[in-house]
């Protein structure tokens, strides 16, 4: 019977993980669902990582050890390697619920047409005193993780790792961007990518099923709390608005979504700039979003902060309910 059913290709980019990885490969191992193949891409770790792969050998269908210079170049390998019809991202600090795998098949037969099928998720937090991890974010409807400009500019629920493409797809619209005009690592490849499939009219499909855990620590990327990044996630994100306003096809709403955007992410790297005291640089930020926005900028200040007022409000609840 099997045959009658999608293959699911599990991409895990991997570097220096040794406390968590295997906490994501037995929440791979112990699924209900079983036709799946495992991918890891190993960016050279130097810590008991690679131990821990080898432990699991015999559950993972490909592995490889290399310096890639970023997840992203590491996740893009990964999905060229992918013989599933379905691929998924899960990195190694993070795990899938018991019957994720079992939902997503159900979901792939049900809704054929779906090029994205997304389920629910949650961010949390390991407490050292009590040893356990508690919720700090959810995002768990339809209306949360819809594939839409709004999500993916405003909230944090353009997490790519909840959400499964199959992989013709990957396709018809490209793989990850791992590098900025810099040659840097660029963090905010999900949030391109998925602007991206917006424009391209993917068909995202919600599976009502809280199935990803990402674990946020001092370690993550996003969700560290380290200034230079969210720095650098700002620059990003005023990159990413300028580029798909040079796109032709934007709908009005579209455009000024990423106006507003732009703004946005202008304040609060000006205040991030301030706060580290940059004045130069708080300066040269104001002075670029003036210049481009006049009146406007204002009024993206006052939405911007209620935004912020908002979301720490809906965020309390979510951590309550």
């Amino acid at each position: 019977m099997l045959n009658v059913f999608p293959k699911i290709s599990i991409i895990m980019p991997v570097l220096n993980r040794q406390d968590t990885i295997e906490k994501a490969l037995q929440s791979v191992i112990q699924q209900s669902y079983l036709h799946y193949e495992l991918i890891i891409l190993d960016g050279g770790s130097t810590d008991g990582t690679l131990d821990k792969i080898k432990q699991y050998a015999s559950h993972i269908q490909y592995w490889h050890s290399e310096y890639d210079g970023s997840p992203v170049v590491a996740i893009n390998k990964g999905v060229e390697k992918a013989s599933g019809d379905i691929i998924a991202i899960l990195m190694a600090d993070d795990w899938y619920e018991p019957e994720t795998l079992k939902r997503l098949a159900d979901a792939y037969i049900e809704q054929p047409s779906a090029d994205i099928l997304t389920c629910g998720g949650r961010i949390v937090a390991y407490d050292e005193t009590t040893k356990t991890y508690s919720p700090k974010w959810i995002y768990a409807t339809p209306e949360k993780l819809a594939l839409s400009w709004k999500n993916i500019c405003f909230t944090d629920t353009s997490a790519i790792c909840c959400r499964f493409i199959k992989k013709d797809f990957y396709q018809r619209i490209g793989l990850y961007q791992p590098f900025d005009k810099n040659n840097k690592a660029f963090f905010s490849n999900d949030k391109e990518w998925l602007m991206r499939a917006v424009l391209h009219q993917a068909k995202n499909y919600y599976i009502p099923y809280m199935g990803h855990n990402y674990l946020a620590h001092a370690g993550s990327m996003t969700f560290g709390n380290h200034r230079s990044s969210i720095l650098k996630l700002c620059e990003e994100h005023m990159q990413i608005a300028d580029t798909y306003l040079a796109k032709s096809g934007l709908t009005f709403l579209q455009k000024m979504q990423l106006h507003y955007w732009y703004c946005d992410q202008a304040v609060r790297l000006f205040v991030y700039q301030l706060i580290d005291g940059k004045r130069a640089a708080a300066l040269a930020t104001a002075k670029l979003a003036l210049k481009r926005y006049h009146f406007f900028l204002p009024l993206a200040v006052c939405l911007t902060t209620l935004r912020i007022v908002r979301k720490k409000w809906r965020d309390r609840l979510d951590r309550l309910n």
